[in-house]
């Protein structure tokens, strides 16, 4: 069976990506990270490789590098859905940027609505509901509390 390549890539950094996706399933980013940046040196244009060591940067605790590598390989390939993903799943990562990380995940979604690992985030994300008193911010206390409480309530009605 003959492997295709794309434009940026070759057999030696198709090989080294393969053992990093198998690091990152594994939960072993470190080598993951290790393995993707040889990847980049052969191809460094490739969107596939530099949004894969983004996710690895940014697991490993570098955000900030790990978002402009996903950034970057977004500006490459702006019609491939992955780099949009995995800069949304460093997005979670960092408190206060859950809207944003569902709008890139959204822009993901449009991109390919068949991709999986875009549904799947999503849903990990869930939906939220308004907030009880639409004219205070989310996070006031009194939606805070309000929220909670219609929570118990609904899920108690769900029970009896």
């Amino acid at each position: 069976m003959e492997e295709t390549l794309t434009q940026n890539e070759t057999f030696e950094s198709r090989n080294l990506f393969i053992k990093a996706t198998g690091s990152i399933k594994r939960g072993n980013f470190l080598n993951a990270k290790q393995y993707l940046e040889e990847a980049v040196k052969i191809a460094p244009d490739n969107p596939a490789y530099l949004s894969m060591l983004g996710l690895c940067e940014a697991k490993e605790g570098d955000i900030s590098r790990g978002k402009s590598l996903c950034s970057r390989a977004a500006n490459i390939a702006p019609d491939e859905p992955m780099p949009y993903v995995n800069l949304g799943k460093i997005l979670l990562m960092e408190k206060g940027r859950r809207k944003e990380a569902r709008d890139v995940l959204l822009k993901a979604y449009r991109i390919d609505r068949r991709n999986l690992e875009v549904a799947m985030e999503l849903s990990r994300m869930g939906i939220r509901r308004a907030p009880v008193l639409s004219f205070l911010p989310r996070q006031h206390r009194l939606n805070v509390i309000m929220g909670k409480l219609r929570h118990y309530l609904l899920n108690w009605i769900k029970r009896a």
